[in-house]
Protein backbone atom coordinates (compact mmCIF):
# COMPACT_ATOMS: atom_id res chain seq x y z
CA UNK A 1 0.00 0.00 0.00
CA UNK A 2 2.62 2.11 0.35
CA UNK A 3 4.33 3.43 3.63
CA UNK A 4 3.28 6.91 4.18
CA UNK A 5 -0.29 6.69 2.41
CA UNK A 6 -2.98 6.06 4.88
CA UNK A 7 -5.15 3.21 3.71
CA UNK A 8 -8.75 3.29 4.88
CA UNK A 9 -11.89 0.59 4.98
CA UNK A 10 -15.29 2.71 4.92
CA UNK A 11 -18.36 0.42 5.20
CA UNK A 12 -21.84 0.07 4.94
CA UNK A 13 -21.75 4.01 2.78
CA UNK A 14 -23.48 3.81 0.26
CA UNK A 15 -22.74 5.86 -2.62
CA UNK A 16 -25.14 5.12 -5.51
CA UNK A 17 -28.67 4.30 -3.78
CA UNK A 18 -31.58 5.79 -4.43
CA UNK A 19 -32.20 6.75 -0.38
CA UNK A 20 -30.10 10.59 -0.01
CA UNK A 21 -29.73 9.97 3.50
CA UNK A 22 -27.63 7.20 2.91
CA UNK A 23 -25.44 8.51 0.52
CA UNK A 24 -25.40 11.84 2.91
CA UNK A 25 -24.07 9.75 5.38
CA UNK A 26 -21.13 8.55 2.74
CA UNK A 27 -20.56 12.23 1.36
CA UNK A 28 -20.35 13.83 4.79
CA UNK A 29 -17.89 11.12 6.02
CA UNK A 30 -15.82 11.17 2.55
CA UNK A 31 -15.78 14.99 2.92
CA UNK A 32 -14.38 14.74 6.85
CA UNK A 33 -12.03 12.20 6.32
CA UNK A 34 -10.65 14.74 3.43
CA UNK A 35 -10.72 17.77 5.11
CA UNK A 36 -8.37 16.02 8.49
CA UNK A 37 -6.22 14.37 6.27
CA UNK A 38 -5.37 17.05 3.61
CA UNK A 39 -5.27 19.71 6.47
CA UNK A 40 -2.04 17.82 7.29
CA UNK A 41 -1.05 16.93 3.67
CA UNK A 42 -1.23 13.45 4.43
CA UNK A 43 -2.20 10.93 1.31
CA UNK A 44 -4.05 8.31 1.72
CA UNK A 45 -6.55 5.63 -0.44
CA UNK A 46 -9.39 5.34 0.12
CA UNK A 47 -12.17 1.87 0.10
CA UNK A 48 -15.65 1.55 0.02
CA UNK A 49 -16.99 -2.12 0.23
CA UNK A 50 -21.05 -1.10 0.44
CA UNK A 51 -21.09 1.45 -2.61
CA UNK A 52 -23.54 -0.16 -4.72
CA UNK A 53 -21.42 0.40 -7.75
CA UNK A 54 -19.40 -1.62 -10.12
CA UNK A 55 -15.88 -2.36 -8.35
CA UNK A 56 -12.89 -0.02 -9.46
CA UNK A 57 -11.81 3.59 -9.41
CA UNK A 58 -14.21 6.15 -8.75
CA UNK A 59 -14.55 9.91 -7.68
CA UNK A 60 -17.01 12.03 -6.38
CA UNK A 61 -17.41 15.95 -6.40
CA UNK A 62 -17.62 17.62 -2.89
CA UNK A 63 -17.54 21.08 -2.28
CA UNK A 64 -15.74 21.71 -5.42
CA UNK A 65 -12.88 19.06 -4.80
CA UNK A 66 -12.90 15.69 -6.35
CA UNK A 67 -12.29 13.08 -4.11
CA UNK A 68 -10.65 9.47 -5.13
CA UNK A 69 -11.97 5.87 -4.02
CA UNK A 70 -11.73 2.24 -4.88
CA UNK A 71 -14.74 0.20 -4.62
CA UNK A 72 -14.39 -3.09 -3.72
CA UNK A 73 -15.54 -6.18 -2.16
CA UNK A 74 -14.92 -8.27 0.82
CA UNK A 75 -12.68 -10.90 1.33
CA UNK A 76 -14.55 -13.57 3.32
CA UNK A 77 -17.92 -15.07 2.01
CA UNK A 78 -21.22 -13.86 4.00
CA UNK A 79 -22.41 -17.07 4.08
CA UNK A 80 -21.28 -20.75 3.73
CA UNK A 81 -23.23 -21.62 1.38
CA UNK A 82 -21.14 -18.41 -0.65
CA UNK A 83 -17.75 -20.33 -0.03
CA UNK A 84 -17.71 -22.22 -3.38
CA UNK A 85 -18.04 -18.98 -5.26
CA UNK A 86 -15.22 -17.22 -3.39
CA UNK A 87 -12.80 -20.30 -3.80
CA UNK A 88 -13.64 -20.40 -7.55
CA UNK A 89 -12.26 -16.08 -7.79
CA UNK A 90 -9.51 -16.85 -5.19
CA UNK A 91 -7.19 -14.28 -7.36
CA UNK A 92 -9.74 -11.60 -6.77
CA UNK A 93 -10.76 -12.51 -3.11
CA UNK A 94 -6.79 -12.76 -2.57
CA UNK A 95 -6.08 -9.22 -3.56
CA UNK A 96 -9.40 -8.01 -1.04
CA UNK A 97 -7.93 -10.08 1.39
CA UNK A 98 -4.81 -8.00 0.98
CA UNK A 99 -6.37 -4.58 0.73
CA UNK A 100 -7.81 -5.61 4.12
CA UNK A 101 -4.82 -6.80 5.43
CA UNK A 102 -2.94 -3.93 4.91
CA UNK A 103 -5.64 -0.91 5.58
CA UNK A 104 -4.82 1.30 8.53
CA UNK A 105 -8.20 1.86 9.32
CA UNK A 106 -11.87 0.67 9.11
CA UNK A 107 -14.84 2.81 9.81
CA UNK A 108 -18.71 1.83 9.57
CA UNK A 109 -21.38 4.06 9.42
CA UNK A 110 -23.95 1.36 9.54
CA UNK A 111 -26.12 3.23 6.98
CA UNK A 112 -27.18 5.60 9.36
CA UNK A 113 -29.47 3.61 11.44
CA UNK A 114 -29.50 0.11 9.93
CA UNK A 115 -27.20 -1.56 12.88
CA UNK A 116 -30.57 -2.83 14.91
CA UNK A 117 -33.21 -5.46 13.83
CA UNK A 118 -36.22 -3.29 13.07
CA UNK A 119 -35.60 -3.92 9.65
CA UNK A 120 -35.37 -7.48 10.13
CA UNK A 121 -32.29 -10.21 10.64
CA UNK A 122 -31.11 -10.08 6.65
CA UNK A 123 -30.53 -6.36 7.17
CA UNK A 124 -28.64 -6.92 10.46
CA UNK A 125 -26.69 -9.82 9.08
CA UNK A 126 -25.45 -7.35 6.19
CA UNK A 127 -24.68 -4.46 7.90
CA UNK A 128 -22.76 -6.81 11.08
CA UNK A 129 -20.71 -8.46 8.34
CA UNK A 130 -17.51 -5.33 8.32
CA UNK A 131 -17.37 -6.13 11.72
CA UNK A 132 -17.52 -10.10 11.44
CA UNK A 133 -14.72 -9.67 9.10
CA UNK A 134 -12.52 -7.36 10.91
CA UNK A 135 -12.73 -9.86 14.09
CA UNK A 136 -11.81 -12.41 11.39
CA UNK A 137 -8.87 -10.58 10.38
CA UNK A 138 -7.44 -8.98 13.46
CA UNK A 139 -8.11 -5.99 12.49
CA UNK A 140 -8.73 -2.73 14.05
CA UNK A 141 -12.71 -0.77 13.44
CA UNK A 142 -14.98 1.94 14.37
CA UNK A 143 -18.65 2.80 14.54
CA UNK A 144 -18.78 5.98 13.19
CA UNK A 145 -22.40 8.36 14.33
CA UNK A 146 -25.15 5.82 14.13
CA UNK A 147 -28.22 4.83 16.04
CA UNK A 148 -27.94 1.49 17.98
CA UNK A 149 -30.71 -0.99 18.33
CA UNK A 150 -32.52 -2.03 19.04
CA UNK A 151 -32.31 -5.40 18.86
CA UNK A 152 -35.79 -7.55 20.33
CA UNK A 153 -34.40 -10.63 18.81
CA UNK A 154 -31.73 -12.52 21.48
CA UNK A 155 -29.94 -14.20 18.95
CA UNK A 156 -29.28 -10.63 16.98
CA UNK A 157 -28.98 -9.11 20.28
CA UNK A 158 -25.68 -11.34 21.23
CA UNK A 159 -24.25 -10.53 17.98
CA UNK A 160 -25.07 -6.89 18.14
CA UNK A 161 -23.13 -7.04 22.11
CA UNK A 162 -20.32 -9.09 20.49
CA UNK A 163 -19.39 -6.34 17.67
CA UNK A 164 -20.04 -3.39 19.62
CA UNK A 165 -17.11 -4.86 22.97
CA UNK A 166 -14.74 -5.62 20.17
CA UNK A 167 -14.74 -2.27 18.22
CA UNK A 168 -12.35 0.19 18.81
CA UNK A 169 -14.57 3.51 19.45
CA UNK A 170 -18.30 3.20 18.55
CA UNK A 171 -19.77 6.39 18.23
CA UNK A 172 -23.81 6.76 18.73
CA UNK A 173 -25.54 9.93 17.70
CA UNK A 174 -28.00 10.16 20.05
CA UNK A 175 -28.42 10.33 23.65
CA UNK A 176 -31.02 7.27 23.37
CA UNK A 177 -28.60 4.90 21.70
CA UNK A 178 -26.02 5.95 24.26
CA UNK A 179 -28.17 4.42 26.73
CA UNK A 180 -29.26 1.82 25.07
CA UNK A 181 -25.59 0.62 24.17
CA UNK A 182 -24.93 1.27 28.10
CA UNK A 183 -27.96 -1.22 29.17
CA UNK A 184 -27.17 -3.68 26.15
CA UNK A 185 -22.91 -3.85 26.96
CA UNK A 186 -22.73 -2.24 30.14
CA UNK A 187 -20.42 0.73 30.17
CA UNK A 188 -17.49 1.33 28.24
CA UNK A 189 -15.39 3.61 27.71
CA UNK A 190 -15.03 3.39 24.04
CA UNK A 191 -18.48 4.25 23.67
CA UNK A 192 -19.33 7.96 23.38
CA UNK A 193 -22.36 10.04 22.35
CA UNK A 194 -21.70 12.35 19.07
CA UNK A 195 -23.74 13.78 16.19
CA UNK A 196 -25.06 12.63 13.02
CA UNK A 197 -22.30 13.64 10.11
CA UNK A 198 -24.90 14.98 7.62
CA UNK A 199 -25.24 17.80 9.62
CA UNK A 200 -22.04 18.63 8.23
CA UNK A 201 -22.62 18.13 4.24
CA UNK A 202 -22.02 21.14 2.58
CA UNK A 203 -24.45 22.62 0.35
CA UNK A 204 -25.51 25.66 -1.90
CA UNK A 205 -28.45 27.21 -0.86
CA UNK A 206 -31.48 28.00 -3.78
CA UNK A 207 -33.66 31.00 -4.06
CA UNK A 208 -37.44 30.53 -4.65
CA UNK A 209 -39.80 33.58 -5.54
CA UNK A 210 -39.94 35.34 -2.66
CA UNK A 211 -43.83 36.59 -3.24
CA UNK A 212 -44.68 32.97 -1.72
CA UNK A 213 -44.37 31.05 1.60
CA UNK A 214 -42.37 27.62 0.46
CA UNK A 215 -43.20 25.17 2.25
CA UNK A 216 -41.51 21.84 1.72
CA UNK A 217 -43.12 18.76 2.18
CA UNK A 218 -41.07 15.25 2.46
CA UNK A 219 -43.43 12.11 1.96
CA UNK A 220 -41.57 8.93 3.02
CA UNK A 221 -42.76 6.24 0.31
CA UNK A 222 -41.47 3.80 3.04
CA UNK A 223 -44.70 5.10 5.61
CA UNK A 224 -47.29 5.67 2.97
CA UNK A 225 -47.41 2.13 1.94
CA UNK A 226 -47.11 0.67 5.15
CA UNK A 227 -43.61 -0.41 5.62
CA UNK A 228 -42.00 -3.53 4.35
CA UNK A 229 -44.92 -5.52 5.39
CA UNK A 230 -47.35 -3.38 4.06
CA UNK A 231 -49.50 -3.92 7.68
CA UNK A 232 -48.76 -0.58 9.58
CA UNK A 233 -45.18 -2.45 10.17
CA UNK A 234 -44.11 0.68 12.41
CA UNK A 235 -46.81 0.86 14.69
CA UNK A 236 -48.15 4.75 13.65
CA UNK A 237 -51.44 5.84 15.44
CA UNK A 238 -52.99 7.42 12.64
CA UNK A 239 -53.77 6.67 8.86
CA UNK A 240 -50.49 8.26 7.32
CA UNK A 241 -51.93 8.63 4.06
CA UNK A 242 -54.84 10.66 5.44
CA UNK A 243 -52.98 13.22 7.52
CA UNK A 244 -50.54 14.00 4.35
CA UNK A 245 -53.80 14.70 1.91
CA UNK A 246 -55.50 16.76 4.88
CA UNK A 247 -51.90 18.53 6.01
CA UNK A 248 -51.48 19.44 2.18
CA UNK A 249 -55.20 20.27 2.00
CA UNK A 250 -54.49 22.88 4.88
CA UNK A 251 -51.18 24.22 3.27
CA UNK A 252 -52.83 25.11 -0.13
CA UNK A 253 -55.49 26.75 1.33
CA UNK A 254 -53.54 29.85 2.33
CA UNK A 255 -53.01 31.70 -0.91
CA UNK A 256 -49.37 33.12 -0.54
CA UNK A 257 -47.81 29.55 0.28
CA UNK A 258 -45.96 26.90 -2.24
CA UNK A 259 -45.84 22.95 -1.40
CA UNK A 260 -42.97 21.65 -2.75
CA UNK A 261 -42.64 17.66 -2.55
CA UNK A 262 -39.46 16.80 -1.95
CA UNK A 263 -38.70 13.12 -2.28
CA UNK A 264 -35.43 11.99 -0.13
CA UNK A 265 -35.66 8.60 -1.44
CA UNK A 266 -36.20 8.32 -5.41
CA UNK A 267 -35.82 6.41 -7.90
CA UNK A 268 -37.14 5.50 -11.47
CA UNK A 269 -38.83 2.47 -10.42
CA UNK A 270 -41.74 1.21 -8.27
CA UNK A 271 -40.94 -0.06 -4.94
CA UNK A 272 -42.16 0.51 -1.01
CA UNK A 273 -39.66 3.15 -0.22
CA UNK A 274 -39.91 5.30 -3.38
CA UNK A 275 -40.78 8.52 -1.92
CA UNK A 276 -41.18 9.74 -6.02
CA UNK A 277 -43.62 8.01 -7.08
CA UNK A 278 -46.25 8.80 -3.95
CA UNK A 279 -45.05 12.40 -4.99
CA UNK A 280 -45.43 12.12 -8.39
CA UNK A 281 -48.65 10.37 -7.96
CA UNK A 282 -50.03 13.54 -5.70
CA UNK A 283 -48.51 16.32 -7.79
CA UNK A 284 -50.65 14.55 -10.69
CA UNK A 285 -53.58 13.62 -8.99
CA UNK A 286 -54.14 16.77 -6.94
CA UNK A 287 -53.48 19.00 -10.47
CA UNK A 288 -53.01 22.38 -8.17
CA UNK A 289 -50.88 25.63 -9.50
CA UNK A 290 -49.65 25.96 -6.02
CA UNK A 291 -48.26 22.49 -5.73
CA UNK A 292 -44.59 21.95 -7.00
CA UNK A 293 -42.79 18.38 -7.16
CA UNK A 294 -39.41 19.03 -6.98
CA UNK A 295 -36.72 17.45 -9.12
CA UNK A 296 -35.57 13.87 -9.06
CA UNK A 297 -31.92 14.59 -7.11
CA UNK A 298 -28.99 12.79 -8.42
CA UNK A 299 -27.13 13.79 -5.23
CA UNK A 300 -27.62 14.48 -1.53
CA UNK A 301 -25.74 18.36 -2.07
CA UNK A 302 -29.03 18.72 -4.46
CA UNK A 303 -31.51 17.66 -2.03
CA UNK A 304 -30.24 19.89 0.47
CA UNK A 305 -29.53 22.65 -1.60
CA UNK A 306 -33.10 22.88 -2.60
CA UNK A 307 -34.55 22.56 1.44
CA UNK A 308 -32.14 24.84 2.05
CA UNK A 309 -34.66 27.40 0.06
CA UNK A 310 -37.91 26.62 1.74
CA UNK A 311 -39.44 28.57 4.32
CA UNK A 312 -40.50 25.76 6.20
CA UNK A 313 -40.03 22.21 6.24
CA UNK A 314 -41.67 19.00 7.24
CA UNK A 315 -40.62 15.60 6.49
CA UNK A 316 -40.52 11.67 7.67
CA UNK A 317 -37.28 10.91 6.18
CA UNK A 318 -34.98 11.76 8.70
CA UNK A 319 -32.46 12.95 6.60
CA UNK A 320 -34.39 15.61 4.89
CA UNK A 321 -34.73 17.35 8.46
CA UNK A 322 -31.58 17.29 9.10
CA UNK A 323 -30.62 18.44 5.94
CA UNK A 324 -33.28 21.30 6.73
CA UNK A 325 -32.33 21.87 10.24
CA UNK A 326 -28.61 22.18 9.33
CA UNK A 327 -29.64 24.41 6.51
CA UNK A 328 -31.68 26.92 9.01
CA UNK A 329 -34.87 26.04 7.72
CA UNK A 330 -37.63 26.20 10.51
CA UNK A 331 -38.53 22.14 10.41
CA UNK A 332 -41.39 19.99 11.81
CA UNK A 333 -39.89 16.31 11.62
CA UNK A 334 -42.17 13.26 11.95
CA UNK A 335 -41.13 10.75 13.58
CA UNK A 336 -41.70 6.96 13.57
CA UNK A 337 -39.08 5.63 15.05
CA UNK A 338 -36.33 6.70 18.18
CA UNK A 339 -33.53 7.39 15.89
CA UNK A 340 -35.36 11.23 15.66
CA UNK A 341 -36.53 11.25 19.26
CA UNK A 342 -32.94 10.51 20.40
CA UNK A 343 -31.85 13.04 18.13
CA UNK A 344 -33.90 15.80 17.95
CA UNK A 345 -35.81 16.01 21.25
CA UNK A 346 -32.42 14.58 23.66
CA UNK A 347 -29.61 15.69 22.06
CA UNK A 348 -30.79 18.78 20.14
CA UNK A 349 -33.58 19.54 22.90
CA UNK A 350 -35.84 20.74 20.03
CA UNK A 351 -38.95 20.01 21.09
CA UNK A 352 -41.10 21.05 17.90
CA UNK A 353 -41.55 17.11 16.58
CA UNK A 354 -44.39 14.89 15.53
CA UNK A 355 -44.59 11.22 16.59
CA UNK A 356 -46.52 9.47 14.67
CA UNK A 357 -46.79 6.50 16.70
CA UNK A 358 -48.27 8.61 19.53
CA UNK A 359 -49.72 11.59 18.45
CA UNK A 360 -54.00 11.49 16.82
CA UNK A 361 -55.03 13.07 13.58
CA UNK A 362 -56.18 16.49 15.65
CA UNK A 363 -52.88 16.79 17.50
CA UNK A 364 -50.73 16.68 14.19
CA UNK A 365 -53.27 19.16 12.36
CA UNK A 366 -53.15 21.53 15.50
CA UNK A 367 -49.14 21.54 15.59
CA UNK A 368 -48.60 21.90 12.41
CA UNK A 369 -50.48 25.17 12.27
CA UNK A 370 -49.05 26.24 15.26
CA UNK A 371 -45.45 25.88 14.10
CA UNK A 372 -45.95 27.29 10.91
CA UNK A 373 -47.33 30.74 12.72
CA UNK A 374 -44.14 30.89 14.76
CA UNK A 375 -41.70 29.66 12.20
CA UNK A 376 -39.65 32.88 12.66
CA UNK A 377 -39.23 31.57 16.31
CA UNK A 378 -38.26 28.13 15.30
CA UNK A 379 -35.77 29.81 13.11
CA UNK A 380 -34.36 31.40 15.74
CA UNK A 381 -33.87 28.06 17.84
CA UNK A 382 -32.40 26.35 15.26
CA UNK A 383 -29.86 28.96 15.12
CA UNK A 384 -29.16 28.62 18.62
CA UNK A 385 -28.47 24.94 18.12
CA UNK A 386 -26.39 25.11 15.28
CA UNK A 387 -24.18 28.26 16.72
CA UNK A 388 -24.27 25.49 20.24
CA UNK A 389 -24.82 22.10 20.22
CA UNK A 390 -23.45 21.02 16.47
CA UNK A 391 -20.55 23.39 16.59
CA UNK A 392 -19.68 21.87 19.24
CA UNK A 393 -19.89 18.46 18.95
CA UNK A 394 -18.33 18.87 15.33
CA UNK A 395 -15.52 20.37 17.12
CA UNK A 396 -15.55 17.03 19.09
CA UNK A 397 -15.78 14.31 15.94
CA UNK A 398 -12.99 16.21 14.04
CA UNK A 399 -10.61 16.36 17.25
CA UNK A 400 -11.97 12.07 17.56
CA UNK A 401 -11.38 11.25 14.19
CA UNK A 402 -8.08 13.26 13.89
CA UNK A 403 -6.81 11.28 16.95
CA UNK A 404 -7.76 8.61 15.49
CA UNK A 405 -6.55 8.69 11.41
CA UNK A 406 -3.65 10.74 12.72
CA UNK A 407 -2.00 9.40 15.68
Amino acid sequence: MGENIKTIILANATISNGNKGCIALCYSVLYLVDYILSQRDIPYRLYLTDSHEDEGKHSVCISGKNIQYESIGYPTPNSWKHLLGYISQFRKNYRLYKIFKQADYIMDIGQGDSFADIYGAKRFDKIDRIHRTARFLSKPYILLPQTIGPFTNPVIRQKAIKSITGASLVMTRDGQSLDYVKELAGSKPHVKEFIDVAFFLPYTKMNFDNGFVHVGLNISGLLWNGGYTRNNQFGLKTDYQQIIKKVLTWFLSIDNVKVHLISHVATGEKNVENDYEVAFDLWKTMHHDRLVLAPLFLSPIDAKSYIAGMDFFMGARMHATIAAFSAGVPVVPMAYSRKFNGLFLDTLSYLHLIDLKEDDENTILTMVKEEFANRDSLQQEIADRMNTTVSTQKEKLIKVLTAYLCP
